[in-house]
């Protein structure tokens, strides 16, 4: 094993505790203490007593730089919250070695080894074998002309560097591919990706990426889930969900990349999961979208509605809710119903009203589509027809018509004049 050491120190848990409790006793040894003081005073930080015994005081008589008692506090709470990984940073590692009279931080991974796997653990945290290690992935997304598409991507430098190659499968069998390069940063419990990618021959800015790792390593991690943000290779902006997919090599990476397959487990996360924003540049709001010139139909949806439901067996079900002027939001008015999912749309050129509405709490009814014409938002007749299709409460599937009941509440604040 050569033995070029990292400048910080990488610890495992189980021997981040070891070295903290040798810490502990021999700061109880050297004060002759019998109970450790409360934490502020034990570590040096807040209003703790400069004139009593802490470990920032000891540490300062090794080194005459100020030292940040708050430091190792951190670390141990980073222990009990349960981080596998623990990094002390070269300054802190130096003076604890120092403290603890250590020569080789192998002697004492080797004199109080917990478990052979352990120690190995911890070995190769410590030497160089570690230091270039390589992690590679199989990147899921849903991409262009709305099919789940796949890159691998490669993460080098102790997760200090990434490179995606994104690959586009084309109609004569062959593929084209696109790469990004980029750095990683981590912050608390995510990862931060920024990349370029090549266009032109030249590096540009690509993409912006989060993953969320919890107080882990994220090269344990079989799978990472996150959110992106870039353009595509039509120059739409976009954003959506991306899941990396831990391999075990290289060449498992390359075979699973250029499979044809795709993972039911992967598909049933990411289909559709993609927001895609042209690249026009609008003058009124009637340009925003293809949605934008029915935006005064939908202006006439907040009111309070009352649907009943006419269930098979002569059953009915009434709801009743309103859908609020401000923000659009739904609140139910039915006692003990909770609506879980609610989405709003428009359909057939604004003709058609269509709400989708999961629910939870007392009602026949799981989850339910309804659809009626939106010219019964002017709301000049006591009843409307409505018709409906979706799950009840057992797991069967249901559909039928109901009975729609609508006050509306018009703002006529939302369009310019």
């Amino acid at each position: 094993m050569n033995k070029q050491e990292f400048s910080s120190l990488t610890l495992t848990s189980d021997y981040f505790i070891l070295i903290l409790n040798a810490i502990l006793n021999q700061f109880k040894e050297k004060h002759q203490l019998t109970y450790l003081p409360k934490s502020s005073q034990l570590y040096g930080y807040g209003n703790y007593d400069e004139s009593k015994p802490s470990l920032k005081e000891d540490f300062e008589e090794i080194s005459t730089d100020f030292i940040n008692g708050k430091y190792l506090y951190d670390k141990t709470r980073e222990f009990h919250k349960g981080k596998p990984i623990i990094k002390l940073n070269k300054y802190y590692k130096e003076l604890i070695l120092a403290y603890l009279n250590i020569e080789d931080i192998a002697s004492f991974i080797n004199e109080n080894s917990t478990s052979e796997d352990e120690k190995e653990k911890q070995l190769l945290l410590v030497y160089d074998k570690n230091i270039d290690k390589t992690d590679y992935y199989v990147n899921y997304y849903f991409g262009e002309d709305n099919v789940i598409l796949k890159g691998k991507t490669v993460i080098t430098n102790n997760w200090k560097k990434i490179r995606h190659t994104f690959v586009y499968p084309q109609e004569d069998g062959s593929i084209k591919e696109h790469y990004n390069f980029g750095n990683i940063t981590r912050r608390e419990d995510t990862v931060h990706i920024h990349t370029k990618t090549l266009l032109d021959g030249k590096l540009v800015e690509g993409a912006t990426e989060i993953y969320y790792i919890g107080h882990n390593e994220p090269s344990y991690a079989k799978f990472l889930i996150g959110s992106y943000c870039t353009f595509d290779i039509y120059t739409n902006t976009v954003a959506g969900e991306t899941i990396l997919e831990k391999c075990s090599s290289k060449e498992q990476m390359e075979e699973k990349c250029l499979s044809e397959i795709i993972p039911p487990y992967i598909a049933l996360e990411i289909r559709n999961k993609r927001i895609v924003n042209k690249s026009v540049v609008p003058k009124t709001f009637l340009e925003i979208s293809s949605k934008s010139p029915y935006s005064s139909i939908y202006a006439k949806i907040p009111g309070t509605y009352e649907i009943t439901f006419l269930l098979p067996d002569g059953i009915e079900e009434v709801f009743q809710f309103q859908i609020l002027k401000n923000n659009f939001r739904i609140i139910t008015l039915t006692k003990d119903v909770y609506i879980e999912n609610d989405a709003i749309s428009l359909l057939n050129k604004g003709s058609i009203l269509h709400l989708k509405l999961n629910f939870a709490g007392i009602i026949l009814l799981h989850s339910i589509d309804i659809y009626f014409k939106t010219y019964y938002l002017k709301g000049n007749k006591k009843e409307y027809k409505c018709v409906f299709s979706g799950i009840d409460n057992e797991n069967r599937l249901v559909n039928g018509k109901g009975k729609l009941k609508f006050k509306p509440i018009i703002n006529e604040d939302y369009f310019e004049e």
